[in-house]
């Protein structure tokens, strides 16, 4: 990624109908979003289709597009928000639920603007975890420690931590409705 790239005057550019700028935008953060949809949807192709949607978009839409927001996290926003949609929309089947979880919880960590009602939804959703499930859970996804690492460093038997993490996910799938749709 070139780092001399005014982000700002590129918005302004692009404002304005400039393709030359549009195409550096296109050329310098597109793999970077699409790979950001990936922590979301684990669905490589999927992750190319809503980033080339966000692009069109764009570029379709530039009378909606402020030149004052920063036009990279316009379009993370863009992309963030059809993921989620996408993920909503997903008829979940049990085999794709703890994939879901996961992208849920690896995805809103590092956010540079996180779904605020989202992570809200999330973190009441974690707070009602027993600590230690919660600990296991964070650990496993987030730090994507191994069990038997997790197991090692608080000194319990590694089925105590099987266990611990089995119940946290039961958790997490039974309550997913309220994490992704707010009821």
């Amino acid at each position: 990624m070139n780092h001399d790239i005014d982000i700002k005057e590129l918005g302004y550019r692009i404002k304005k109908g400039d393709e030359k700028a549009f195409q550096i935008l296109y050329v310098e953060y597109f793999y970077n979003l699409q790979y950001y949809a990936m922590r979301y949807l684990y669905d490589w192709e999927e992750a190319e289709n809503l980033v080339q949607d966000a692009f069109l978009s764009l570029w379709c839409n530039l009378d909606k597009y402020d030149e004052e927001r920063n036009v990279v996290y316009y379009l993370l926003t863009f992309v963030r928000n059809s993921c989620l949609k996408y993920i909503r929309n997903l008829k979940i089947r049990d085999n794709n639920q703890d994939k879901v979880i996961e992208a849920l919880l690896f995805s809103n960590m590092t956010d540079e603007e996180p779904d605020e009602n989202l992570l809200k939804r999330l973190n009441e959703v974690l707070s009602r975890l027993p600590d230690k499930q919660k600990e296991v859970l964070l650990k496993h996804i987030v730090e994507r420690k191994t069990l038997p690492e997790i197991a090692r460093e608080l000194g319990v038997a590694e089925s105590t931590t099987k266990t611990h993490y089995k119940r946290a996910m039961t958790f997490m799938r039974e309550n997913l409705h309220i994490i992704l749709g707010g009821f």
